[in-house]
């Protein structure tokens, strides 16, 4: 099973309908980057969106906001909602991984299957003033993502810690779907792209469900050549 068909069937199931909030680290920290431009938010994009819960939040903040995910099912959720509540998000339906040219399963652990991100998976897509992307691990991917700011744009990153916290720590068992600290950073370091670090974390959370999570969180501002 592709990794498509995989998360349509999820989405259809229901999967993260009981999280429809968008993320705290998002809303803590929105009308810094709103603010940042003195005309408008400006453009957005929500890599790896699901159904959308962080794209309709940009869209209503008054960002022109794209969402992109694998899953159709999802984006087809989004689009539901953000139709319910008077709000307008671009959606494309496209994967970020490719393996020989081939999407691979997001849940495969890496012994068996290496993750790899396509050449640059939105480079028809331009500049944003903010690109988020949580909880999707792309090895690679914030290297290409910082060509894609616009001087003085914003790239908000959150992912899944590896940790030795514990059990009761909530979220992904595999180590593939977690990133080690300090990963997020190096990624934006091989960047060409002048930035200054606005926030760079890594230690446990309390999620808005009550559990604990092992979190990683980078946010950089592109500088101005």
């Amino acid at each position: 099973m592709d990794d498509r068909t995989r998360w349509d069937a999820r989405y259809r199931e229901g999967a993260y309908s009981q999280r429809p909030w968008p993320s705290d680290f998002l809303q803590q920290n929105i009308r810094v980057v709103a603010n940042n431009n003195q005309q408008s938010p400006g453009r957005a994009l929500d890599l790896a969106c699901g159904a959308g819960r962080n794209s309709i939040f940009l869209a209503e903040q008054g960002f022109t906001t794209q969402g992109i995910d694998i899953s159709a099912a999802a984006i087809a959720r989004g689009a539901a909602y953000a139709t319910k509540v008077g709000t307008k998000v671009g959606w494309v339906c496209q994967g970020l991984l490719a393996q020989g040219g081939v999407e691979v399963a997001q849940a495969a652990p890496v012994a068996e299957k290496t993750l790899l991100l396509s050449q640059d998976p939105i480079r028809n897509f331009g500049q944003y003033q903010l690109i988020i992307l949580f909880r999707f691990v792309a090895p690679g991917l914030l290297t290409t993502l910082m060509d894609h700011l616009l001087p003085g744009g914003h790239l908000m990153v959150e992912e899944h810690l590896r940790h030795d916290l514990g059990e009761e720590i909530v979220g992904p068992r595999s180590p593939a779907f977690r990133v080690a600290p300090g990963a997020l950073l190096a990624e934006v370091a091989a960047s060409t792209q002048p930035y200054e670090v606005i926030e760079d974390f890594a230690g446990a959370i309390t999620e808005p469900s009550g559990g604990k999570a092992a979190i990683t969180r980078l946010w950089v501002q592109r500088l101005s050549e």
